[in-house]
């Protein structure tokens, strides 16, 4: 016993001996807290615990470098609150360095058996609140709105055939508040990576707004030396294109389509015969107004003077359908007129036109009945829902193909593409030109219609040139619906100044 007693403390001398001086230089370079302890991934740096404290809280209180996009915020832990319990942090180290703890970086060099490192979390709190209230600032001042398509602005005298209309919208940028709030936090919280990318959503741009269209027609009326009404609108949508559209305008050779649309439905119980045809085709595709007189004395009961009749049978029509602005009061070139028409549009003090008391309209009013001849011909509608079993979508699709025959290249025709569907129906008088027609564009059919009106005279060249640039910006406009918003990667420009010698009539 005695001899194994003496072995040990042999052993424990020859130790001693051999790791006395490492054992020293161990215990003199430890600090004031034990080897292999770090403060949330810092190694503790001070002479005492005090300044342990002091190093550990400056590091945490340098400002962090906020990222929105190319733009840099500063962010100071100040700010939000941010403050790290540094002597909780230092009071849970010590007790890794008391007792045999204190030995175990030492004793793990000796028998190479590495210890595993401590490291103490970090305890920290912030306001929430106030986190919350810096980063709504931030997404206040940085966030940008989603820009829907807009418009193009010409210079005056510019026309609209010679660009697209419209520039694509613009993507927005909004601050995503959950994940930005981590990655500060994470950044407040780390001694080396004191910066942080906020998280940031793009915002697509909306979808095109009629409205730019309308600026656009605004714009492009405001240069005409006199009274310009528009109606534009996708058929059957709910939103439209507008500038002044219910103002009374002489009826012209637009009022032929109404006569078709009451021969039609009062009188064809079949496809027209040959004869009819003849008519239908010489009122539609020439603009005959002699040819529209025989129309009428049909729909009026097929003898000499029913003609009457007929006028009055349109009109009723037109009531029934609720457009209490557009009327028939003679037939074509008549010079008596046995009764007049009272309606809102003739009736209003702020805007005159020297309409023709024998028959008027108005831009809305021909748009609508275009439409729902088209509505109609695709087997919908105000007129099938109207006049079930008198009107038939095969009707309707007939009367659109004789408005197609009118091909002059005047007015609107020449604001679309050549190899367009188009079928419109223009008039003129003196002072008054009008038009109104459905397009077939990429986002599908939509109606437009124009009349204008300048005292004693209006040149043609300028009716048509403004007629041409309304459609133009239409086409386009239905194209950039037709494309999400982005206009088209070519753009032809379209050629548009019809002679005055293809007016029609």
């Amino acid at each position: 016993m005695k001899r194994v007693f003496l072995l040990l403390v042999i052993a424990l001398v020859i130790l001693a001996v051999l790791l006395g001086p490492s054992a020293l230089a161990y215990v003199n370079t430890q600090g004031p807290l034990p080897g292999g302890v770090t403060l949330s991934g810092m190694t503790p740096a001070g002479a005492d615990l005090e300044e342990v404290a002091r190093n550990l809280h400056a590091a945490f209180q340098e400002p962090v470098a906020v990222n929105y996009d190319d733009q840099r915020i500063i962010l100071r832990p100040d700010d939000v609150d941010f403050e790290v319990d540094v002597n909780a942090m230092v009071a849970e180290a010590v007790p890794y360095g008391e007792g045999l703890g204190y030995w175990r970086p030492f004793l793990g060099e000796v028998f190479d058996r590495p210890v595993t490192p401590v490291d103490i979390p970090l305890k920290y709190s912030y306001s929430q609140e106030k986190l919350a209230g810096w980063l709504q600032s931030v997404a206040d001042e940085y966030d940008k709105e989603a820009r829907p398509p807009y418009g193009v602005a010409l210079a005056p005298g510019v026309p609209f055939t010679s660009t697209f209309m419209f520039q694509a919208g613009q993507p927005g940028l909004e601050l995503e508040f959950n994940m930005s709030g981590e990655r500060v936090l994470q950044a407040l919280s780390s001694p080396t990576d004191r910066r942080a990318d906020l998280m940031l959503v793009e915002v697509p741009p909306p979808d095109p707004d009629i409205k730019e269209l309308q600026k656009l027609v605004e714009a492009r009326a405001d240069r005409f030396p006199g009274w310009v009404s528009v109606f534009i609108q996708q058929v059957g949508a709910d939103t439209e294109a507008i500038s002044d559209p219910e103002i009374a305008f002489a009826g012209m050779s637009t009022m032929k389509i109404p006569i078709m649309l009451e021969l039609y439905r009062s009188v064809l119980d079949e496809p027209p015969d040959v004869e009819t045809t003849k008519l239908l085709t010489e009122t539609l595709g020439l603009s005959g107004n002699f040819t529209a007189n025989l129309l009428l004395r049909l729909i009026g009961g097929g003898a000499v003077g029913s003609e009457w009749q007929g006028v009055e049978k349109v009109t009723a029509t037109l009531r029934e359908l609720g457009l209490k602005n557009t009327f028939m009061a003679t037939p074509y070139d008549t010079e008596s007129l046995p009764r007049t028409y009272s309606t809102p549009a003739n009736s209003r003090t702020d805007v005159s036109t020297n309409p023709d008391t024998h028959m008027q309209t108005t831009a809305k009013d021909l748009a609508l009945i275009l439409e729902w001849i088209v509505e109609c011909s695709e087997g919908r509608g105000t007129l099938l829902a109207a006049y079930p079993g008198q009107i038939t979508p095969e009707e309707c699709q007939e009367m659109l193909g004789f408005i197609e025959l009118n091909r002059k290249h005047i007015l609107l025709e020449p604001g679309v593409p050549e190899d367009t569907r188009y079928a419109h129906k223009h008039g003129f008088v003196d002072d008054s030109h009008g038009d109104v027609g459905v397009f077939w564009g990429p986002a599908g059919p939509y109606i437009v219609s124009v009349f204008l009106y300048k005292p004693g005279w209006v040149e043609w060249p300028l009716s048509s040139s403004l007629m041409a640039d309304i459609s133009k910006a239409s086409w386009d406009y239905f194209t950039l619906v037709a494309n999400g918003g982005q206009p088209p990667t070519v753009d032809t420009p379209l050629e548009a100044e019809p002679s005055a010698s293809d007016s029609g009539g």
